[in-house]
Protein backbone atom coordinates (compact mmCIF):
# COMPACT_ATOMS: atom_id res chain seq x y z
CA UNK A 1 0.00 0.00 0.00
CA UNK A 2 1.67 3.16 -1.47
CA UNK A 3 0.74 6.66 0.20
CA UNK A 4 1.70 10.06 -1.11
CA UNK A 5 1.22 13.27 0.85
CA UNK A 6 -2.17 13.83 -0.41
CA UNK A 7 -3.29 10.56 0.71
CA UNK A 8 -2.37 11.71 4.50
CA UNK A 9 -5.71 11.85 6.88
CA UNK A 10 -8.81 12.35 5.72
CA UNK A 11 -10.77 12.41 9.13
CA UNK A 12 -10.11 12.57 12.68
CA UNK A 13 -6.93 12.38 11.97
CA UNK A 14 -6.72 8.56 10.62
CA UNK A 15 -6.07 7.15 7.31
CA UNK A 16 -7.71 4.32 5.88
CA UNK A 17 -11.02 5.09 7.13
CA UNK A 18 -13.87 3.25 5.81
CA UNK A 19 -14.02 4.57 2.34
CA UNK A 20 -10.26 4.37 1.47
CA UNK A 21 -10.70 0.46 2.49
CA UNK A 22 -13.62 0.18 0.30
CA UNK A 23 -12.42 1.64 -3.25
CA UNK A 24 -9.25 -0.38 -2.48
CA UNK A 25 -10.10 -3.41 -2.15
CA UNK A 26 -12.52 -2.75 -4.96
CA UNK A 27 -9.65 -1.58 -7.40
CA UNK A 28 -7.12 -4.54 -6.18
CA UNK A 29 -10.15 -6.91 -6.87
CA UNK A 30 -10.32 -5.11 -10.51
CA UNK A 31 -7.00 -5.25 -10.89
CA UNK A 32 -6.32 -8.96 -10.37
CA UNK A 33 -9.91 -10.64 -11.32
CA UNK A 34 -7.86 -13.95 -11.72
CA UNK A 35 -6.29 -13.70 -8.44
CA UNK A 36 -8.55 -11.89 -6.07
CA UNK A 37 -12.43 -12.56 -5.19
CA UNK A 38 -14.13 -9.67 -3.23
CA UNK A 39 -16.88 -10.70 -1.16
CA UNK A 40 -19.52 -8.25 1.48
CA UNK A 41 -19.43 -10.81 4.13
CA UNK A 42 -22.63 -9.21 6.08
CA UNK A 43 -23.49 -5.35 6.92
CA UNK A 44 -22.21 -3.08 9.93
CA UNK A 45 -24.75 -1.76 12.41
CA UNK A 46 -25.46 0.74 10.11
CA UNK A 47 -24.98 -0.67 6.47
CA UNK A 48 -21.64 -0.32 5.76
CA UNK A 49 -19.61 -3.38 3.81
CA UNK A 50 -17.67 -5.78 6.04
CA UNK A 51 -15.28 -7.36 3.30
CA UNK A 52 -13.81 -10.57 3.17
CA UNK A 53 -10.91 -10.03 0.12
CA UNK A 54 -9.81 -14.02 -0.58
CA UNK A 55 -6.33 -14.24 -2.70
CA UNK A 56 -4.74 -17.84 -3.98
CA UNK A 57 -3.93 -19.10 -7.48
CA UNK A 58 -6.93 -20.49 -9.16
CA UNK A 59 -4.48 -22.95 -11.04
CA UNK A 60 -3.51 -25.14 -8.40
CA UNK A 61 -6.92 -27.28 -7.17
CA UNK A 62 -8.62 -25.93 -3.66
CA UNK A 63 -7.85 -29.44 -1.99
CA UNK A 64 -4.26 -28.92 -1.89
CA UNK A 65 -4.21 -25.60 -0.06
CA UNK A 66 -4.02 -24.55 3.80
CA UNK A 67 -6.08 -21.89 4.83
CA UNK A 68 -4.94 -18.52 6.42
CA UNK A 69 -7.58 -16.10 7.37
CA UNK A 70 -6.20 -12.41 8.24
CA UNK A 71 -8.09 -9.64 9.82
CA UNK A 72 -8.01 -5.91 10.72
CA UNK A 73 -9.74 -3.06 12.13
CA UNK A 74 -11.63 -5.09 14.64
CA UNK A 75 -11.08 -2.38 16.97
CA UNK A 76 -12.30 1.63 14.93
CA UNK A 77 -9.67 3.87 16.62
CA UNK A 78 -6.64 1.08 16.01
CA UNK A 79 -5.70 2.51 12.00
CA UNK A 80 -2.55 0.23 11.53
CA UNK A 81 -4.31 -2.69 11.48
CA UNK A 82 -6.26 -1.93 8.08
CA UNK A 83 -3.29 -0.18 6.85
CA UNK A 84 -1.41 -3.70 7.29
CA UNK A 85 -4.42 -5.51 6.34
CA UNK A 86 -4.82 -3.55 2.89
CA UNK A 87 -1.00 -3.24 2.46
CA UNK A 88 -1.08 -7.64 2.78
CA UNK A 89 -3.61 -7.75 0.61
CA UNK A 90 -1.47 -5.68 -1.93
CA UNK A 91 1.51 -8.16 -1.23
CA UNK A 92 -0.51 -11.20 -2.17
CA UNK A 93 -1.08 -10.29 -5.61
CA UNK A 94 2.74 -9.71 -6.73
CA UNK A 95 5.57 -12.15 -8.15
CA UNK A 96 7.02 -12.51 -4.54
CA UNK A 97 3.65 -14.24 -2.93
CA UNK A 98 3.41 -16.66 -5.94
CA UNK A 99 4.28 -19.68 -3.66
CA UNK A 100 2.26 -18.60 -0.66
CA UNK A 101 -0.48 -18.19 -3.60
CA UNK A 102 0.10 -21.85 -4.80
CA UNK A 103 0.50 -23.29 -1.57
CA UNK A 104 -2.54 -21.51 0.63
CA UNK A 105 -5.52 -19.76 0.11
CA UNK A 106 -5.63 -16.53 1.93
CA UNK A 107 -8.74 -14.61 3.38
CA UNK A 108 -7.94 -10.63 4.81
CA UNK A 109 -10.89 -8.93 5.99
CA UNK A 110 -9.05 -5.42 6.55
CA UNK A 111 -11.96 -3.59 7.94
CA UNK A 112 -13.88 -5.71 10.41
CA UNK A 113 -15.77 -2.83 12.20
CA UNK A 114 -16.11 0.38 9.52
CA UNK A 115 -18.53 1.98 11.91
CA UNK A 116 -16.65 2.38 14.93
CA UNK A 117 -13.53 3.47 12.20
CA UNK A 118 -15.90 6.41 11.06
CA UNK A 119 -16.03 7.58 14.39
CA UNK A 120 -12.66 6.74 15.76
CA UNK A 121 -13.54 4.67 18.51
CA UNK A 122 -12.74 1.01 20.01
CA UNK A 123 -15.98 -0.66 20.51
CA UNK A 124 -18.78 -0.31 17.50
CA UNK A 125 -21.92 1.90 17.62
CA UNK A 126 -23.77 -0.63 20.47
CA UNK A 127 -20.70 -0.73 22.81
CA UNK A 128 -19.84 -4.38 21.65
CA UNK A 129 -16.47 -5.12 21.63
CA UNK A 130 -16.06 -7.36 18.53
CA UNK A 131 -13.21 -8.51 19.28
CA UNK A 132 -14.70 -10.35 22.52
CA UNK A 133 -18.04 -11.13 20.71
CA UNK A 134 -17.46 -14.76 20.49
CA UNK A 135 -19.17 -16.63 23.23
CA UNK A 136 -20.68 -20.27 22.91
CA UNK A 137 -23.96 -18.93 22.50
CA UNK A 138 -23.34 -16.82 19.14
CA UNK A 139 -22.22 -12.96 19.27
CA UNK A 140 -24.18 -10.26 19.85
CA UNK A 141 -23.01 -7.78 16.77
CA UNK A 142 -22.96 -7.92 12.87
CA UNK A 143 -18.89 -7.28 13.30
CA UNK A 144 -18.70 -10.46 15.56
CA UNK A 145 -20.76 -12.81 13.18
CA UNK A 146 -18.96 -11.44 9.94
CA UNK A 147 -15.80 -13.07 11.07
CA UNK A 148 -17.85 -16.60 12.52
CA UNK A 149 -19.23 -16.36 8.57
CA UNK A 150 -15.96 -16.65 6.99
CA UNK A 151 -13.71 -18.78 10.05
CA UNK A 152 -17.13 -21.51 9.56
CA UNK A 153 -16.12 -21.94 5.88
CA UNK A 154 -12.79 -21.24 5.65
CA UNK A 155 -11.84 -23.37 8.79
CA UNK A 156 -8.14 -22.00 8.83
CA UNK A 157 -5.04 -23.55 9.88
CA UNK A 158 -3.66 -19.71 10.72
CA UNK A 159 -5.49 -16.83 12.19
CA UNK A 160 -3.17 -13.29 12.39
CA UNK A 161 -5.47 -10.73 14.38
CA UNK A 162 -3.76 -7.00 13.36
CA UNK A 163 -4.36 -4.97 16.40
CA UNK A 164 -2.35 -1.53 17.34
CA UNK A 165 -1.64 -0.16 20.82
CA UNK A 166 -3.20 3.12 20.77
CA UNK A 167 -1.99 6.45 22.59
CA UNK A 168 1.44 4.00 22.76
CA UNK A 169 3.21 6.40 20.39
CA UNK A 170 6.41 5.81 19.24
CA UNK A 171 7.12 2.67 21.24
CA UNK A 172 7.55 -1.10 20.40
CA UNK A 173 5.37 -3.28 18.02
CA UNK A 174 4.29 -6.50 20.18
CA UNK A 175 3.49 -10.00 18.86
CA UNK A 176 1.14 -12.28 21.20
CA UNK A 177 -0.14 -15.93 21.36
CA UNK A 178 -2.14 -17.21 23.42
CA UNK A 179 -1.99 -20.41 25.59
CA UNK A 180 -2.51 -23.58 23.98
CA UNK A 181 -3.80 -27.08 25.71
CA UNK A 182 -1.96 -28.47 27.46
CA UNK A 183 0.09 -31.56 26.31
CA UNK A 184 0.12 -29.93 22.61
CA UNK A 185 2.96 -28.55 20.84
CA UNK A 186 0.99 -25.75 20.20
CA UNK A 187 2.76 -23.06 22.57
CA UNK A 188 6.01 -24.61 20.98
CA UNK A 189 5.13 -23.42 17.66
CA UNK A 190 3.76 -20.08 18.54
CA UNK A 191 6.15 -18.85 20.05
CA UNK A 192 8.93 -19.76 17.29
CA UNK A 193 6.65 -18.36 14.97
CA UNK A 194 6.56 -14.94 17.14
CA UNK A 195 10.26 -14.92 17.06
CA UNK A 196 10.52 -14.89 13.03
CA UNK A 197 7.53 -12.56 13.31
CA UNK A 198 9.63 -10.00 15.69
CA UNK A 199 12.94 -10.87 13.84
CA UNK A 200 11.00 -9.60 10.69
CA UNK A 201 9.82 -6.57 12.14
CA UNK A 202 12.76 -5.44 13.54
CA UNK A 203 14.63 -5.75 10.31
CA UNK A 204 11.64 -4.12 9.10
CA UNK A 205 12.71 -0.60 11.34
CA UNK A 206 10.25 -0.75 14.38
CA UNK A 207 11.57 -2.26 17.92
CA UNK A 208 9.41 -5.38 18.61
CA UNK A 209 8.93 -7.97 21.29
CA UNK A 210 6.57 -10.88 22.13
CA UNK A 211 5.15 -12.58 25.33
CA UNK A 212 2.07 -14.51 25.68
CA UNK A 213 -1.28 -12.86 25.96
CA UNK A 214 -1.59 -14.36 29.50
CA UNK A 215 0.76 -11.85 30.96
CA UNK A 216 -1.70 -8.97 30.43
CA UNK A 217 -4.05 -10.78 32.75
CA UNK A 218 -5.99 -12.58 29.94
CA UNK A 219 -6.22 -15.52 31.55
CA UNK A 220 -7.65 -18.73 29.59
CA UNK A 221 -7.23 -16.84 26.55
CA UNK A 222 -10.47 -14.81 27.69
CA UNK A 223 -12.82 -17.18 26.69
CA UNK A 224 -15.01 -15.19 24.48
CA UNK A 225 -12.27 -13.73 22.16
CA UNK A 226 -11.75 -14.34 18.89
CA UNK A 227 -8.66 -16.03 19.24
CA UNK A 228 -10.25 -18.30 21.56
CA UNK A 229 -13.50 -19.19 18.82
CA UNK A 230 -10.99 -20.31 16.43
CA UNK A 231 -8.56 -22.21 18.10
CA UNK A 232 -11.97 -23.88 20.05
CA UNK A 233 -13.58 -24.74 17.34
CA UNK A 234 -11.04 -25.34 14.23
CA UNK A 235 -7.61 -25.91 16.31
CA UNK A 236 -6.22 -22.81 14.67
CA UNK A 237 -3.09 -21.24 15.14
CA UNK A 238 -3.64 -17.90 16.21
CA UNK A 239 -1.15 -14.65 16.60
CA UNK A 240 -2.27 -11.24 17.47
CA UNK A 241 -0.11 -8.27 16.53
CA UNK A 242 0.07 -4.59 18.01
CA UNK A 243 1.44 -2.07 16.20
CA UNK A 244 2.45 1.23 17.72
CA UNK A 245 0.57 4.57 17.21
CA UNK A 246 -1.28 7.24 18.43
CA UNK A 247 -3.72 10.35 16.96
CA UNK A 248 -0.53 12.68 18.42
CA UNK A 249 3.03 10.86 18.45
CA UNK A 250 3.19 8.18 16.10
CA UNK A 251 5.76 6.47 13.61
CA UNK A 252 5.67 7.60 9.88
CA UNK A 253 2.42 4.85 8.35
CA UNK A 254 4.75 3.76 5.85
CA UNK A 255 6.99 2.54 8.84
CA UNK A 256 4.20 0.99 10.69
CA UNK A 257 2.79 -0.57 6.88
CA UNK A 258 6.34 -1.46 6.45
CA UNK A 259 6.94 -3.64 9.63
CA UNK A 260 3.67 -4.90 9.97
CA UNK A 261 3.69 -6.40 6.37
CA UNK A 262 6.80 -8.17 7.26
CA UNK A 263 5.67 -9.84 10.20
CA UNK A 264 2.84 -11.28 7.91
CA UNK A 265 4.80 -12.62 6.08
CA UNK A 266 7.36 -14.00 8.39
CA UNK A 267 4.11 -16.03 9.50
CA UNK A 268 2.65 -17.40 5.84
CA UNK A 269 6.10 -18.53 5.28
CA UNK A 270 5.08 -21.67 7.58
CA UNK A 271 2.30 -22.77 5.59
CA UNK A 272 4.87 -22.88 2.90
CA UNK A 273 7.75 -25.04 4.10
CA UNK A 274 8.04 -28.14 6.72
CA UNK A 275 8.81 -29.10 9.49
CA UNK A 276 11.30 -31.67 9.77
CA UNK A 277 9.23 -33.59 12.97
CA UNK A 278 6.30 -33.61 10.80
CA UNK A 279 5.32 -35.83 7.18
CA UNK A 280 3.95 -32.50 5.22
CA UNK A 281 4.48 -29.05 4.41
CA UNK A 282 2.53 -26.74 6.17
CA UNK A 283 1.46 -25.14 9.07
CA UNK A 284 2.21 -27.14 12.40
CA UNK A 285 -1.61 -27.45 13.61
CA UNK A 286 -1.81 -30.38 11.74
CA UNK A 287 -0.45 -32.61 14.74
CA UNK A 288 -3.95 -32.37 16.39
CA UNK A 289 -3.50 -33.21 19.94
CA UNK A 290 -0.31 -34.65 22.07
CA UNK A 291 3.56 -34.07 21.09
CA UNK A 292 6.07 -35.07 18.29
CA UNK A 293 6.95 -38.13 19.87
CA UNK A 294 3.42 -39.05 21.11
CA UNK A 295 0.88 -37.43 19.60
CA UNK A 296 -2.62 -37.68 17.22
CA UNK A 297 -1.54 -36.39 13.80
CA UNK A 298 -4.55 -35.41 11.11
CA UNK A 299 -3.72 -37.44 7.96
CA UNK A 300 -4.53 -37.72 4.49
CA UNK A 301 -2.86 -36.89 1.28
CA UNK A 302 -4.36 -33.51 0.29
CA UNK A 303 -4.45 -30.53 3.04
CA UNK A 304 -8.04 -30.71 2.90
CA UNK A 305 -8.53 -34.54 4.04
CA UNK A 306 -5.88 -33.28 6.63
CA UNK A 307 -8.08 -30.42 7.58
CA UNK A 308 -11.67 -32.85 8.37
CA UNK A 309 -9.02 -34.91 10.20
CA UNK A 310 -7.73 -32.09 12.60
CA UNK A 311 -11.11 -30.83 13.33
CA UNK A 312 -12.82 -34.57 13.72
CA UNK A 313 -9.79 -35.24 16.20
CA UNK A 314 -9.54 -31.81 17.63
CA UNK A 315 -13.63 -31.76 18.45
CA UNK A 316 -13.14 -34.85 20.46
CA UNK A 317 -9.38 -34.76 21.82
CA UNK A 318 -10.76 -35.15 25.33
CA UNK A 319 -12.02 -38.74 24.58
CA UNK A 320 -8.77 -39.65 24.50
CA UNK A 321 -8.93 -41.72 27.27
CA UNK A 322 -5.16 -42.82 26.63
CA UNK A 323 -2.07 -42.87 24.33
CA UNK A 324 0.54 -44.33 26.60
CA UNK A 325 3.78 -45.68 25.12
CA UNK A 326 5.14 -49.06 27.24
CA UNK A 327 7.87 -47.91 29.68
CA UNK A 328 10.38 -48.55 30.07
CA UNK A 329 10.90 -48.73 26.24
CA UNK A 330 12.79 -50.95 23.85
CA UNK A 331 14.97 -49.53 21.02
CA UNK A 332 13.66 -51.30 18.49
CA UNK A 333 10.18 -52.20 19.48
CA UNK A 334 7.26 -49.59 20.26
CA UNK A 335 3.77 -50.74 22.07
CA UNK A 336 1.38 -47.81 22.33
CA UNK A 337 -1.52 -48.10 23.77
CA UNK A 338 -4.76 -45.69 22.93
CA UNK A 339 -7.98 -45.88 24.32
CA UNK A 340 -10.88 -43.37 22.75
CA UNK A 341 -14.30 -43.11 24.15
CA UNK A 342 -15.86 -40.25 21.59
CA UNK A 343 -17.81 -40.51 18.74
CA UNK A 344 -16.51 -42.50 15.79
CA UNK A 345 -13.87 -40.55 13.31
CA UNK A 346 -14.52 -41.76 9.97
CA UNK A 347 -11.86 -38.67 8.50
CA UNK A 348 -8.60 -41.32 10.25
CA UNK A 349 -6.58 -40.28 12.94
CA UNK A 350 -2.58 -41.22 12.87
CA UNK A 351 -0.64 -42.25 15.98
CA UNK A 352 3.13 -40.35 15.76
CA UNK A 353 6.17 -41.77 17.65
CA UNK A 354 9.66 -41.52 17.60
CA UNK A 355 12.59 -44.01 17.94
CA UNK A 356 16.55 -43.06 17.82
CA UNK A 357 18.84 -44.09 14.93
CA UNK A 358 17.79 -43.90 10.70
CA UNK A 359 15.70 -47.03 11.53
CA UNK A 360 14.08 -49.04 8.83
CA UNK A 361 9.73 -50.28 9.53
CA UNK A 362 10.29 -54.27 9.97
CA UNK A 363 6.81 -54.21 10.93
CA UNK A 364 3.80 -52.38 12.44
CA UNK A 365 0.39 -54.13 13.67
CA UNK A 366 -2.66 -53.27 14.96
CA UNK A 367 -4.61 -55.35 17.62
CA UNK A 368 -2.43 -58.08 16.37
CA UNK A 369 -3.55 -57.86 12.61
CA UNK A 370 -0.19 -56.73 10.16
CA UNK A 371 -0.24 -53.14 7.95
CA UNK A 372 1.02 -52.07 5.17
CA UNK A 373 2.70 -48.83 4.17
CA UNK A 374 0.17 -46.24 3.37
CA UNK A 375 -0.46 -42.70 4.01
CA UNK A 376 -4.58 -42.93 4.37
CA UNK A 377 -4.92 -46.41 5.84
CA UNK A 378 -1.37 -48.36 7.09
CA UNK A 379 1.69 -46.57 7.92
CA UNK A 380 4.47 -44.20 6.91
CA UNK A 381 7.67 -43.29 8.30
CA UNK A 382 10.70 -40.93 7.83
CA UNK A 383 14.28 -39.58 9.32
CA UNK A 384 14.88 -36.09 10.92
CA UNK A 385 18.65 -36.34 12.38
CA UNK A 386 19.22 -39.04 14.98
CA UNK A 387 15.42 -39.78 15.17
CA UNK A 388 12.96 -41.86 12.85
CA UNK A 389 9.58 -41.17 12.75
CA UNK A 390 6.46 -43.04 12.80
CA UNK A 391 2.82 -42.44 11.87
CA UNK A 392 0.40 -45.38 11.88
CA UNK A 393 -3.33 -44.44 10.57
CA UNK A 394 -6.53 -45.79 11.72
CA UNK A 395 -8.84 -44.66 8.66
CA UNK A 396 -12.04 -45.42 11.05
CA UNK A 397 -11.83 -44.98 14.70
CA UNK A 398 -14.52 -46.18 16.81
CA UNK A 399 -14.56 -46.46 20.55
CA UNK A 400 -12.69 -49.02 22.17
CA UNK A 401 -8.98 -49.89 22.74
CA UNK A 402 -6.00 -50.07 20.26
CA UNK A 403 -2.52 -51.80 20.08
CA UNK A 404 -0.06 -50.77 18.08
CA UNK A 405 3.12 -52.35 17.59
CA UNK A 406 6.29 -51.32 15.84
CA UNK A 407 9.39 -52.98 15.24
CA UNK A 408 12.31 -51.33 13.51
CA UNK A 409 15.55 -53.23 12.51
Amino acid sequence: MKLRPHERPKKHGVFPVSADVDAHVKKVAEKHPKLVRLRRVINSVEGRPIWAVTVTDPKVPAADKQHALIIGGQHGNEESGRAVALATIDWLTTKAAATTRRKQKVVVMPNVSPDACERDQYINVKGVNPNRDHAVSGPKSPEGEALEIVARKLRPELFIDLHACGGAGCSVDIVLYPNGRQWTEDEWALRHMADDMVAAGERAGIPQQTFPISWWGLTDINANSSSVYLYRNFKTLELLTENTESNTHTYALRDRVRAGLAKVKAALRWGNRRLPKLYYSGYPTMLAGGQFVRGLMSVGKTAAARRKSRIGIWQNVAKFDKLDLANPQEAKHKLITVKYSGKRLTTGVGIQTAARGKLKVKSVTRNGRRMKPSETSGYYSWHHGAVTFTVVVIRDLKRGKYEIEIDYR
